[in-house]
């Protein structure tokens, strides 16, 4: 499986957890990482699940994050695989529905994907972070996680 994770890191911990998701996933094919400011739709041609994350800013995405998908052909992520994460300090229940992660999940359908697992946040101390210990390891459990939904639809 061909796959491309696109990211938005402002203080490193977002791309971090990307890397780690890149690991988890390497066991079934070819993993590209790529920062968000250089995506291009030539990127999405031979790739079959793109993941995608940023950090949430004021319980949404950031604003460099938003441009990319006015700039992406409509339905050209259309029979390919999808997910989503974000980064974000810990939030009430009812602030937790505002996480980058749901918009981008909600985006990233808009253009064809097909949505494999729920939108997952990554936590954050403070509003810069470090990552709370655990936090890289679960992101690498979590792309496990993906590869056991991915083979369950194709059987």
């Amino acid at each position: 499986m061909n796959t491309l994770i696109v990211y938005f890191s402002k203080f490193g911990h977002t791309r971090m957890v990307a890397e780690s998701i890149a690991e988890g996933l390497e066991a079934v094919g070819p993993v590209r990482l790529l920062s968000s400011d250089q995506l291009t739709p030539s990127d999405l041609k031979d790739v079959e699940f793109v993941v995608m994350g940023s950090p949430t800013h004021r319980m949404n995405l950031p604003e460099a994050v938003r441009p990319i998908f006015e700039n992406l052909p409509k339905r050209i992520l259309r029979g390919k695989s999808v997910a989503a994460f974000d980064t974000s300090y810990r939030m009430s229940p009812i602030l937790a529905r505002f996480t980058a992660s749901k918009k981008l999940a909600q985006k990233l359908r808009k253009l064809g994907g097909k949505r494999v697992v729920p939108p997952e946040t990554f936590h954050v101390m403070e509003r810069e972070g470090p990552l709370y210990e655990g936090e890289i390891e679960r992101a690498n459990t979590w792309a496990k996680a993906i590869l056991e939904r991915i083979e369950d639809h194709k059987a």
